[in-house]
């Protein structure tokens, strides 16, 4: 999916929950409100975890790379 569809789906979750009222504690936000995780989509399968950890650590205090699948 393209990320901006995906970014665009996610502002309309946000107004729905928004106007049917939807407490905190219900919402999807909760889960994640104290967490920095940042998605990051398009990488080269030829990187490596240490090549990430790199990239990242210039720019952020705490990395941890949590693999995904595809």
């Amino acid at each position: 999916m393209n990320p901006l569809t995906q970014v665009k789906r996610i502002q309309e979750i946000n107004l729905k929950e928004a106007a049917l009222g939807i407490s905190e504690q219900a919402s999807w936000h909760t889960k994640y409100k104290d967490s920095a995780y940042v998605f990051v989509g398009g990488i080269p399968f030829d990187l490596t975890e240490g090549d990430l950890l790199a990239v990242f650590a210039q720019s952020v205090l705490s990395t941890a790379i949590i693999w995904g699948g595809c």
